[in-house]
């Protein structure tokens, strides 16, 4: 990674450089892909304090960290640890792009399309609960018990038919509006 200094540069410590040389060579291992990047480094000083400012391009997108310190080293690091947090994150977004289909630049890859919204709640009027479009009802293929008829109900299904195991009997569970549960014997 190239770094590009833009200011008065304090002198540093040998310990101190190599510190900074491995926070770059973090954020190099992440964005240097294809082609060494740069990184711009920006430092200023008003009165006691010192001013860091790093900036990258990304992918066309740009990332700057800022800090302020007494110490203008201390300024870096701070400067620098922000940078790689955006970073890790246009890296992350850039990687979830590439996999799903959305690509950074605006264009889009043909992808399965997204889960469906969530079916709407019922509504209560004057004491009545109706709800929107017609019931999904689910049947189950193998006789359940009534602890296992409730874990067996998914969550897109207003109703559960099933057939009781010990006794053949049929039963009915319906998700009411609030979230509830209720068992119907049926006859």
């Amino acid at each position: 990674m190239k770094t590009h200094y833009t200011g008065k540069l304090e002198p540093l410590t040998k310990e101190q450089q190599k510190n900074l040389d491995t926070h770059f060579a973090k954020i190099g291992k992440l964005v240097d892909r294809k082609g060494e990047r740069e990184a711009h480094i920006v430092l200023t000083s008003v009165r006691f304090s010192k001013k860091a400012e790093v900036t990258m391009n990304y992918y066309g997108k740009q990332a700057c960290g800022t800090a302020t310190h007494k110490d203008q080293f201390l300024a870096l690091l701070a400067a620098i640890s922000k940078l790689e947090i955006q970073m890790q994150k246009l890296h992350s977004k850039w990687s979830d792009a590439k996999r799903h289909g959305d690509g950074m630049n605006g264009k889009k890859s043909p992808v399965p399309s997204a889960p469906a919204a969530p079916e709407p709640k019922a509504k209560k009027t004057n004491g009545a609960a109706t709800s929107y479009g017609p019931a999904k009802i689910q049947r189950s293929a193998k006789p359940l018990t009534l602890e296992e008829a409730p874990l067996a109900l998914k969550a897109s299904s207003t109703y559960l038919l099933f057939e009781e195991t010990s006794s053949g009997q049929v039963y009915i569970i319906a998700r009411r509006a609030d979230g509830g549960l209720d068992l119907i014997e049926a006859r």
